[in-house]
């Protein structure tokens, strides 16, 4: 195929961006210039000319939407083109989750072991809590009136202040690369206390081999910059892109520096004007400072706005130039660019950009909403999800007067980040029925409630009135309590009852009207969230079942501590990540949430909020910086103002909306001027103008899924109940046990053949073998639910040292071990995890292990299963490798004698060709959310499952008698 079709299209710069593929280029991409466009051409480019196989290109994203979005676009687009390599190989991710990756893949390199635990803002707050003493130990003093102490220089007064204090410094610490060794001698005692704590914090994530997302980031940059293998990484990787440049830290720009120097190609792409996250690390300088960083930079500027009404595009462009991005040096903080209008683009004359104020928030979302229910009942926008309202924080006391004005006039919205999660009504449910189980009421609760506890608790007896009626008509609920109630208040001295907290959450699932909210999607994802709320809670506070010594702890972590933190910080409600706004609803977002979107109508309101920059951090870190800190405080939070509403505004399509509550005396902030008085009135006039158009949103394709053998196909052909509530809505198991035997046989096996596929076969021995089963076996241990028994861990032991001594010819065989393929389908995307390829000249075979005996007869379904599953591996290898399978095989690691061992199959074309036709079905079936259980599974599959209760009583299965145990 000819370049000229993959660059057919494009603008002179985009032509010039997608065409500059040797050495450095910076893009700087104004809002709707078409940089995703031009990246995913630029992709195609390298690839049509042979510059780069998929594999070979590194493509970040700054969220795992638009990496999805991204991915598939390069893969739409090089259909339609006639590009026909297998793009699965492709790079494509947010810097964290390529990190995540190549960790993962390389962990014996690291300081993590085997299936280390990342931690999201919300478990790392619990880990910190969990470990609070060893990380505060000696930075306390008890110098309050009240006796309450106070942390690190009497700088927090709670043990969550300084939870969240401590996270935020702990976090710029590991992205800034701080040498901490000199934080410690610091002149400054807060940031001395504050290092030797982040010492403690790190040595703790080794030690419960545990990692945040910051420290993803160093590990990986270590992984690069110190092993052979991160050597083989940089030396395989051609191309790299990062786009959001401007929204990149420093470890950020160290890793993809890293890891472009090899082929010194790399690609960033950014506006510095769209900069909005200094609070999570990220610095402008990174884009502004590439040119002269960087030796031998191309430079391109794309300026050119397909997106916006050209009124639209003056506005936004005359508002970032009053603004003054030079300091009293001299030093500029934006590149000089003029952003326009497409030039044979054709822009109705209408007032495309419009401001209404009211008297008072009500009125200002009254007459908002008046505005949308004009656009609705003229047919000038088809759907409200076309109408989109951005506002500096949605939380329920900002977004609540805008949802109430919709709702008054038939209109629905959609706010998910509200943090309303906790007033909704199953949870609210949820809540009142636990704190009755485990009567957290009167004497159980703290005797003087204050802050955040009081304001659960008062929570709680809110949930607690609301039961009562619902219990009246539910009364197989009120029984149920009941039972439960008095399950645990019976509880003898010394005694155990089999029970966990989450395990109520299935049980009441049985019963009106939990039961009902099962077949309402939204309501059963909420439950499912709510589930892994109280799994995470069993596992970071320690509580594996309901004891009567544990009783009273228990009850008072899960609402005074644990519910209490998340009451207090807010809980998202569920988004859908293909239709993140659902049709016949007004999505109100954040501006950060909404960056990277756009909408027909964007109304960005409350212009008359003011709002600051923190800068605590570079006050008190700067001096330690690897490079001196960037822009001059006194102008940083005039910057990051014009930076949000920049991105906010850039938003619109046809029409953009200004609002403002003139109640407290000026209608704006003075920053807002410039655009506000570019701005008409929404009036008749406007209105009339308006009437003559009409806008529909831009149809977008949702994202391909990818789907395995194990966690789809064998999962859904299982029971597809299990599938849909499990996999698709994600309920958490209460009692999710690691299957600790085969993993540790997986696991060490994996160590000998990577060791042997560095060319260290040699070095593989008894000790070693021993030394990293030992290091396996305690990492697994670290996360199991039930421990292994001394006789199960030698007999582990036993099937891996068996294995190599009768292998060691064919391990040195191994081209791969634990490879993960994914094949590109019309409709989505087959992936698979090899255990291991083999091959010589040019042949491959696959080779799977199981860390149990070979079954006796072997026409049963278990190797018909295991025998699907090798075919489908074949079936990817071949569409991937274009090389056939010779042999396929199946290694029972339990068999004492070799032969026994392996069970081969010839490769049969029909059988491979017969199992990726039945994969297509089950998956056409799951696309067409066919759960309905037709065939009962197995009993043992039912007796373990959590949502047991819930089938017996819609009459999926006969109920059987289940008595609690107590011991």
């Amino acid at each position: 195929m000819a370049s000229a079709e993959v660059l057919d299209g494009l603008n002179a710069k985009q032509l010039e961006a997608a065409t500059h593929v040797d050495g450095p280029l910076l893009i700087t991409a104004g809002p709707g210039s078409g940089k995703t466009h031009t990246l995913v051409r630029r992709t195609l480019y390298l690839i049509e000319q042979n510059l780069a196989k998929p594999e070979e290109i590194v493509l970040c994203t700054f969220t795992e939407k638009a990496a999805l979005e991204l991915r598939d676009r390069v893969r739409n687009e090089a259909a339609k083109l006639g590009i026909y390599s297998d793009m699965s190989g492709l790079i494509v991710g947010t810097i964290h989750g390529i990190a995540n990756d190549f960790l993962d893949k390389y962990r014996y390199k690291t300081p993590l072991g085997n299936n280390f635990t990342v931690l999201d803002d919300l478990t790392k707050s619990l880990f910190m809590n969990e470990n609070f003493d060893a990380l505060v130990e000696g930075f306390v003093s008890d110098s309050d009136d009240s006796g309450r102490e106070k942390y690190f220089n009497e700088k927090w007064s709670t043990k969550w202040t300084a939870i969240k204090g401590l996270q935020d410094y702990f976090s710029r610490i590991a992205e800034e690369m701080l040498d901490v060794s000199k934080l410690k001698q610091s002149d400054k005692e807060l940031v001395a206390q504050i290092a030797e704590s982040y010492e403690r914090y790190r040595a703790l994530l080794l030690e419960q081999n545990t990692v945040d997302f910051e420290h993803l980031q160093v590990f990986f940059y270590q992984l690069l910059a110190d092993t052979t293998e991160g050597q083989q990484v940089l030396n395989a990787v051609k191309y790299v892109m990062v786009d959001e440049y401007q929204d990149t830290n420093f470890v950020q720009e160290q890793l993809v520096l890293k890891l472009a120097s090899a082929s010194n190609n790399i690609c960033v792409v950014g506006d510095e004007d769209q900069s909005l996250y200094r609070f999570r690390g990220a610095t402008v300088r990174n884009i502004l400072e590439f040119p002269g960083r960087v030796k031998g930079c191309h430079e391109v500027t794309l300026n050119v706005n397909y997106r916006s009404h050209q009124k639209i595009v003056k506005a936004y462009d005359d508002y970032m130039k009053s603004h003054t991005w030079i300091d009293a040096n001299g030093r500029r903080f934006r590149f000089d660019k003029t952003i326009i209008a497409d030039p044979d683009g054709v822009f109705p004359d209408y007032p495309a950009v419009v401001r209404i104020s009211g008297t008072s928030k009500s009125d200002e979302a009254q007459r908002l909403a008046d505005f949308v229910k004009h656009l609705l009942d003229h047919g000038i926008v088809k759907d409200a999800s076309q109408v989109a309202l951005l506002l500096r924080s949605v939380k329920i006391e900002h977004s609540l007067p805008y949802i109430e004005a919709l709702r008054e006039r038939g209109i629905k919205s959609f706010c998910p980040r509200a943090r309303g999660f906790f007033q909704l009504d199953e949870i609210r449910l949820a809540v009142g029925v636990l704190s009755i189980i485990l009567e957290y009421i009167g004497a159980n609760r703290s005797p003087n409630p204050k802050g955040a506890l009081l304001e659960l608790d008062n929570y709680v007896d809110s949930c607690l009135l609301e039961l009562d009626p619902i219990v009246e008509a539910n009364p197989d609920l009120g029984r149920l309590i009941q039972k439960f109630n008095t399950e645990i208040a019976d509880l003898k001295p010394g005694q155990t009852l089999d029970r966990r907290v989450a395990d109520y959450i299935y049980e009441f699932l049985a019963v009106s009207p939990f039961r009902e909210m099962i077949g309402d999607a939204n309501q059963s994802r909420t439950l499912a969230t709510f589930s892994q709320m109280l799994v995470t809670f069993q596992q970071f506070y320690g509580f594996t079942v309901i004891t009567s010594k544990n009783l009273m702890g228990l009850r008072r972590s899960l609402f005074s501590s644990f519910l209490r933190l998340l009451y207090e910080s807010g809980i998202n409600e569920w988004e859908d990540p293909d239709q993140a706004f659902p049709k016949g609803h007004v999505p109100i977002m954040t501006i950060h949430q909404a960056k990277g979107l756009e909408f027909p109508v964007t109304v960005v309101g409350s212009l008359q909020v003011s709002s600051s920059s923190g800068k605590e951090l570079d006050r008190n870190l700067g001096e330690f910086y690897n490079r001196p800190v960037f822009e001059p405080e006194a102008m940083i939070t005039g910057f990051d103002r014009m930076r949000l509403h920049y991105v906010a505004y850039s938003r619109a399509e046809k029409i953009l909306v200004l609002t403002a509550d003139t109640s407290v005396g000026t209608p704006i902030q003075p920053w807002h001027k410039p655009i506000w008085d570019q701005a008409k009135d929404w009036g008749a006039e406007a209105e009339r103008q308006v009437e003559t158009q009409s806008w529909d949103a831009r149809a977008k394709l949702p994202p391909k899924k990818p789907y395995s053998f194990t966690g789809d196909l064998k999962a859904y052909e299982t029971c597809p109940r299990q599938y849909q509530l499990y996999r698709l809505f994600e309920f958490e198991p209460s009692r999710a046990v690691l299957i600790t035997f085969g993993l540790l046989v997986h696991q060490t096996i994996e160590d000998i053949h990577r060791l042997t596929l560095e060319g260290r076969g040699a070095e593989v021995n008894a000790k070693y073998i021993t030394d990293r089963f030992e290091f396996n076996y305690r990492h697994l241990m670290a996360r199991a639910t039930r421990k292994m028994a001394q006789e199960q861990k030698e007999a582990a032991l036993q099937h891996v040292m068996r294995y190599w001594e009768q292998n060691q010819a064919e391990i040195a065989r191994v081209q791969e071990t634990e490879v993960d393929v994914s094949l590109e389908k019309d409709d989505y995307i087959l992936h698979g995890a090899i255990d291991l390829v083999l091959g010589d000249a040019g042949t491959l075979e696959v080779l799977d292990f199981k860390a149990q005996t070979r079954p006796s007869d072997v026409d049963t379904e278990v190797i018909r299963t295991y025998y699907k599953q090798l075919c489908i591996y074949a079936h990817i290898l071949e569409q991937r490798k274009g090389i056939t399978p010779t042999k396929l095989h199946i290694y029972w690691t339990g068999e004492t004698d070799k032969k026994r061992a392996l069970m081969t199959f010839d490769y049969r074309r029909e059988d491979v060709e017969e199992a990726a036709r039945h994969f297509d079905d089950v998956v056409r079936d799951i696309r067409a959310e066919k759960f309905k259980v037709v065939k009962v599974p197995d009993q043992k599959v039912c007796n373990e499952c959590d949502f047991k209760p819930y089938c017996e009583s819609v009459g999926t299965i006969q109920p059987t008698r289940r008595k609690r145990r107590r011991f």
